[in-house]
């Protein structure tokens, strides 16, 4: 799709008229969770947010449980479709892993909990409403919601100007105990009874609808004045716990030799798990009373269902039970699994520069020892040691969750809004002492 213009920024009335005089479609926006799914002609490959990220791995799937439904959906995808199936287009969906990946709350899932929005054709991307529609019905899930289709009448027309030129102020009064979705939806298409994914009764928070001049390429929004996003500002406490609990750990392992760990896998990201898990083991057996009784207050989103620990695909017993045993346990491995898999680039929390480029050092070196073993491996266990084998998962039990938004990388999450902080004098003493700076 073309970059979308605000159509409430369209500075002539002219330029208004040409666009609203055309054969337009209109389709409300949905908020999922976006994945983009390719058929290799062996694997169904999956990449979260856009087709240029790094596809979903093990560790991703082992660190919660929020893919689990669409991992297990793909793997019963049938030959017959594989087959109808061009390996070089990318499909766009959103992901509903419950009624609210984002900051919507619908009242249902769509069909197979996913909802096919584009498909990129050689670094194109094709919304023809009639082909998505086609390869929706072909994969068995729903499709974008088309809200209307043709040439506006010229009420339609008016009621849309004047949309744009009401204050968000007067837009309540308007609305009344209506929303935004209802107006544009008995405005555009009135026999319909409900938006998308709502039970008899309109979405009362849609955040916009989109409008396509397919001839054109252009594509625009229209934005909903009273649209409430979730706050989703990290918490200062939030931030200063997590780097806590990832430099007492770094300071850990500042005393054990790699070289005494034996590694195991046939995949990197199965050795990378392997290896964290016993590094794990040997730092809870060393301090676990101190962190058991580390005060701190688990992060609200960990309590959803699908953000904890994919404990079936744990295989190390004892990590298995230590994470069963309680909820800190579980929540700092789910820290230190997602943190040491590639470097970081910004400093949060209690981390300073020497602190981040120890840390980065350490990850390198952990890198570099999994290099060494899978350099024992055949070219073929090489070649695919990047990528997850998800008929290894087909058999994971789906639990439903709860609500709330997706944090698959914490660090990720909490660096875009943290600044330097200092650390807790009272938390320092008792459970981190100060990784010493490089020289």
């Amino acid at each position: 799709m073309s970059k979308l213009q605000n159509l409430s920024e369209i500075s002539t009335t002219e330029q208004l008229d040409e666009i609203l005089n055309n054969e337009i479609i209109v389709f409300e926006d949905i908020q999922g969770s976006k994945i983009w799914v390719n058929w290799t002609g062996e694997d169904f490959i999956l990449k979260p947010k856009s087709v240029s990220s790094e596809p979903i791995n093990l560790i991703d799937l082992a660190m919660q449980k929020y893919y689990n439904k669409s991992v297990s959906f793909f793997s019963t995808i049938s030959d017959r479709v594989k087959a109808l199936l061009n390996k070089k287009w990318w499909f766009c969906f959103e992901y509903f892993p419950d009624e609210q990946p984002a900051n919507i709350k619908y009242s249902k899932i769509p069909k197979n909990n996913l909802v096919l929005t584009s498909i990129c054709k050689h670094n194109k991307f094709d919304y023809t409403i009639e082909e998505l529609v086609e390869y929706a019905r072909l994969f068995d899930v729903d499709v974008l919601p088309v809200i209307f289709k043709g040439k506006l009448g010229e009420e339609n027309i008016q009621a849309i100007k004047y949309f744009l030129n009401t204050s968000e102020k007067d837009l309540e009064f308007v609305f009344g105990e209506k929303s935004f979705a209802y107006f544009f939806y008995k405005l555009l298409n009135p026999q319909l009874q409900n938006s998308f994914l709502m039970e008899d009764e309109f979405q009362d928070n849609l955040e916009k609808i989109i409008i396509r001049l397919d001839d054109k390429n252009l594509n625009f929004e229209l934005l909903n004045p009273l649209y409430k996003r979730i706050s989703d500002n990290n918490s200062t406490d939030f931030v200063e716990i997590y780097s806590l609990i990832l430099v007492n750990f770094l300071n850990f392992c500042q005393t054990i030799d790699l070289e005494q760990i034996k590694l195991k896998g046939e995949k990197r990201d199965e050795v990378y798990l392997n290896l964290i898990c016993l590094i794990y083991n040997l730092y809870v057996s060393e301090i676990k009373e101190d962190l058991l009784n580390f005060e701190f207050i688990v992060p609200e989103f960990f309590d959803r269902d699908k953000f904890r620990i994919n404990k079936e695909l744990i295989t190390n017993k004892t990590t298995k039970d230590l994470i069963s045993e309680d909820r800190k346990l579980e929540y700092i491995f789910k820290c230190l699994l997602g943190s040491f898999n590639k470097p970081k680039k910004k400093e949060i929390g209690i981390f300073t520069a020497s602190t981040l480029d120890i840390f980065n050092n350490y990850v390198k070196s952990l890198h570099t020892k999994i290099d060494l073993f899978l350099k024992k491996k055949t070219e073929v266990q090489l070649s695919r040691s990047g990528l997850v084998d998800f008929g290894e998962f087909f058999d994971i039990k789906y639990d439903v969750d709860a609500e709330e938004q997706v944090y698959p990388d914490v660090y990720k999450e909490i660096e875009q809004t943290s600044g330097d902080k200092k650390k807790k004098s009272e938390i320092s003493n008792k459970v981190a002492p100060k990784v010493p700076p490089t020289e």
